[in-house]
């Protein structure tokens, strides 16, 4: 009878090796998902701000077709008035002041309105966002500075900007720590002159 030997191999890897691989693996995909996340609020921020510029643009425009009035005619929105001058797209759903684009994503909806005194015209844009983080808010808010007078945040309080008050003495009391990454309580409203 012939007896086979087995040899003993030792090309595998070992249970040691394969847990420490698999915590290497676990720990850079958690810092990969912390960037992806850090990406993907920066990327809402920035499509905020371009879309509150475009809004921005449409209203000055309607204001130019008006003969510098921002006021729409008596019984229409602002918004629908703008709709009916193709100054919004068509595709957005316009509801009294309130005007939702065809595809929600981070900001669920736009709120557009007139505040005009004799001789002085403002208009005001609104945010509703939900998932906003309060380090959201004041980076759109920083980000929009430079052409807001007024910032809104509590929907009975307007802060003005300029004079020394920026975004985050009026938004957060000039409190840095708390612009932080919890959800941002209420909507934003910002004033155009």
């Amino acid at each position: 009878m012939i007896k086979k030997k087995f040899k003993k191999s030792n090309d595998g890897f070992t249970l040691m090796e394969i847990i420490v691989a698999m915590i290497v693996v676990g720990i850079l995909s958690a810092g990969g998902l912390m960037v992806y996340n850090g990406l993907i609020g920066s990327s809402n921020v920035t499509a905020t701000v371009q879309s509150i510029t475009k809004i921005e643009s449409a209203v000055n425009s309607y204001m130019q077709v008006n003969g510098g009035s921002i006021m729409p005619p008596s019984g229409v929105s602002l918004p629908y008035a703008m709709q009916e001058d193709n100054l919004l797209p068509a595709s957005w759903t316009v509801n009294g002041n309130n005007v939702a684009p065809p595809n929600p994503g981070f900001i669920q909806s736009y709120f557009i309105s007139t505040n005009s005194n004799p001789g002085q015209y403002r208009y005001i844009i609104g945010i509703n966002a939900p998932q906003m983080t309060n380090a959201q808010a004041l980076n759109i808010c920083n980000s929009l500075e430079n052409s807001i007078s007024g910032v809104d945040a509590s929907e009975n309080a307007v802060f003005n900007i300029g004079n020394g008050q920026t975004c985050l003495s009026d938004l957060f009391n000039g409190n840095a720590s708390s612009a932080d990454s919890s959800n941002f309580q209420g909507n934003l409203t910002f004033t155009f002159n």
